[in-house]
């Protein structure tokens, strides 16, 4: 009989500390929002720094701020879940504030990095803008203009197959109304192509190849492969290179050509704001000129936050 009630008491105290987890977590904590940066207090008093996606009376994923893996931490090993201010420094933080949102689209030709906003406003030099939505973690839609003329959409899918190794594809398409009135038809021209993702916000290498077209001439499609890389420098600095190399196909009395697109550039991010300089140039095989670099100018607006999946 006394074992039997030892049992339950024990029972009932693992059962309602289990379902009293929420009371350790501070209630300005939004789960899975990378906005946030979260200080985890275990029962022996280790301080973790990270995200917490995920938290019920069993387990509790968080990623840690110096890793982008996820761990996961047994419920009844939490002693307290807050958000960590610059307050807090000497009580086991850095006493920097976390960056108000991990922007990994740090490129203008995106790459297959995580969603973790649910939309972006993009304009370059008040000639090229654009609304991306976030549909859900793999898919992206967007609308906007590209110069006076041009409608643009574009549509983006990706995929995470480990933290560091992530694939997609992305298609940008341009109408331009106004030159059917020189045409039989409206000139159609996109940029189709696959992304492999080498890295996570901080560092990455991208590698795409695909096909640009144009339907308004006769076998308008040109191979086009790119690269870019980047790393982020500190908190609000990234700086990033991409390139876009161009080879026309071979037809009848016209040799292939080969055309490469080198730009060079640096993002300040200031919470969900991102401002980015660069400078780009172009050159074509066959050509002795080579134009000097044309500085240019960006601006993107972050907004939302995507919940991340729990890991099945």
């Amino acid at each position: 009989m006394r074992l039997g009630l030892i049992t339950l008491a024990l029972f009932f105290t693992a059962f309602l500390a289990a379902q009293n987890y929420e009371s350790r977590i501070h209630y300005k904590v939004k789960l899975g929002d990378t906005t946030q940066l979260h200080q985890l207090i275990l029962l022996d008093y280790s301080k973790l720094l990270g995200v917490a996606l995920e938290a019920d009376a069993v387990s509790i994923r968080f990623q840690l701020r110096s890793t982008s893996e996820v761990s996961v931490i047994p419920t009844n090993q939490l002693r307290f879940l807050g958000v960590f201010t610059s307050g807090e420094k000497g009580k086991g933080g850095n006493g920097t504030n976390a960056p108000s949102s991990e922007l990994t689209d740090l490129t203008y030709e995106p790459t297959a990095l995580p969603y973790n906003s649910k939309g972006e406003v993009k304009i370059i030099n008040l000639l090229y803008a654009t609304t991306e939505w976030n549909l859900n973690e793999h898919f992206q839609l967007g609308v906007g203009l590209a110069g006076p003329l041009g409608i643009l959409a574009t549509q983006r899918a990706r995929w995470s197959l480990s933290p560091l190794l992530h694939v997609g594809v992305s298609n940008k398409m341009l109408y331009v109304p106004v030159a059917a009135v020189f045409n039989d038809r409206v000139p159609l021209l996109g940029d189709a192509h696959l992304m492999l993702t080498v890295g996570n916000n901080r560092r990455f290498l991208n590698l795409g190849t695909g096909v640009l077209y144009d339907n308004s001439v006769e076998d308008g499609t040109a191979w086009g492969h790119r690269m870019a890389f980047g790393a982020r420098l500190s908190d609000r600095w990234t700086v990033y290179s991409e390139a876009l190399m161009i080879l026309t196909k071979e037809r009848r009395f016209r040799e292939r050509n080969v055309i490469l697109l080198p730009t060079f550039n640096a993002a300040l991010r200031i919470r969900k704001h991102r401002w980015n300089f660069g400078i780009a140039t172009v050159r074509e095989e066959g050509f002795d000129f080579f134009p000097p670099p044309i500085p240019y100018i960006g601006y993107s607006y972050f907004w939302g936050n995507i919940r991340a999946a729990p890991n099945k």
